[in-house]
């Protein structure tokens, strides 16, 4: 069956030349494009790791000087098949080829994975939210260009997505931790408070600054499996602790997408942690501690978790089967366009493969109807 698809998962980024445009002091601190002679250097000014190599601090990266190969540059970890583009026309035609009419569009967030002082951070995000306005402005129907959001700053994260939120963008764009600064820290309150208010759903995207990797972790064989697996896991223990310090239930309209981590997980989180909600001995247990830890929810984990948390996943066959549990509400699909773990461009084919047998009412809401409402897309 043809469908209008519409990815939750996108990934774009904004031309390296935005940086130009900051403060000499702030420059710096974030990915460049440097010429010298005929050639074009990319620079990573800190180390980055990724699912295809390690960059090291001040590596540079000869690339050729051409739109094309500058955006694939900037996206990085593209694959063989896929031609994104900073142009919007162009790389909407790429997703089509996938049978993708509506797209959530994500940043590199980690970008701000830097000692970077705060304030570079909110005006790096200032302007790639002012392009991500101007130049995905006339399609704001068919796309939700994600928010960057300068998280060290709380207040500031708070300001800029009231700012970009008042230009049309949406998602609020979250890595899915980050180290020392859990979400259920009293700190984060006002984010959530601002999201709910403005009815923007945050999209907590893999790749979480919670635990950063040795030196020695880095040359273990099959990293990228166990840390894309653990981070899959790690996307219910965010959704927990906002879950038990009451973040779900003060704001309502706060729906979070975890994105990326596949949702298979989900299933089990919302069993799990009902039948401990449930389980009388256990709930005499944490009373009896030293200190009463018990959750203060009028309602199962479950309600909040079916309302207000959403997963995205490419492959994730054992999500499908579970929907019985999770209903259908919070699952979202997603190609990871145009990453090489992604389904880019053989999505029908998985799409078909996955969700064979079930109901095709079903299937439309999953890859198509869930994302169309929570990011308020036309398609």
């Amino acid at each position: 069956m043809d469908r209008k698809l519409i990815t939750s998962d996108c990934h774009i980024a904004a031309p390296f030349s935005l940086v130009d445009e900051l403060p000499e002091s702030y420059r710096e601190f974030y990915p460049r494009v440097d010429r010298r002679g005929n050639a074009s250097y990319v620079t990573w000014p800190h180390r980055s790791v990724s699912m295809t190599r390690t960059v090291l601090p001040g590596e540079s990266i000869e690339v050729e000087d051409t739109p094309a190969a500058l955006a694939r540059a900037a996206v990085a970890n593209v694959c063989p098949e896929a031609e994104p583009s900073f142009d919007p026309a162009k790389q909407l035609a790429d997703l089509e080829r996938d049978g993708v009419y509506g797209a959530v569009l994500i940043g590199r967030i980690s970008v701000l994975d830097a000692p970077s002082p705060p304030e570079a951070d909110a005006a790096l995000c200032r302007l790639v939210n002012d392009w991500l306005a101007e130049t995905w402005g006339p399609y704001l129907d068919r796309v939700a260009p994600g928010i960057y959001l300068p998280f060290k700053d709380v207040s500031a994260s708070v300001k800029e997505l009231e700012r970009a939120a008042g230009m049309g963008l949406r998602p609020g764009l979250l890595p899915h931790g980050i180290f020392g600064r859990p979400y259920h820290l009293p700190e984060w309150e006002p984010l959530w408070e601002a999201a709910n208010a403005l009815k923007i759903p945050l999209t907590m995207h893999i790749g979480a600054l919670r635990r950063p990797p040795s030196e020695d972790e880095i040359h273990y064989p099959g990293r990228t499996f166990v840390n894309f697996y653990d981070e899959c896991f790690e996307m219910g223990e965010a959704l927990a602790w906002l879950l038990f310090a009451g973040v779900f239930e003060r704001y309502p309209d706060l729906h979070v997408v975890m994105t990326e981590g596949q949702a298979g997980w989900l299933a089990f989180e919302i069993e799990f942690l009902d039948h401990l909600w449930e389980h009388g001995r256990f709930q005499a247990l944490i009373k009896g501690m030293d200190r009463d830890v018990t959750p203060k929810l009028e309602a199962p984990p479950s309600v909040y978790l079916k309302r207000q948390a959403h997963a995205t996943f490419m492959w994730d066959p054992l999500a499908v089967r579970e929907r019985d549990i999770t209903g259908i509400d919070c699952l979202l699909w997603g190609n990871d366009y145009p990453h090489n773990e992604g389904s880019f461009p053989y999505s029908p084919e998985w799409i078909d493969k996955q969700f064979a047998g079930v109901p095709d009412h079903e299937v439309e809401a999953i890859v198509h109807g869930n994302a169309a409402r929570i990011f308020d897309l036309k398609v």
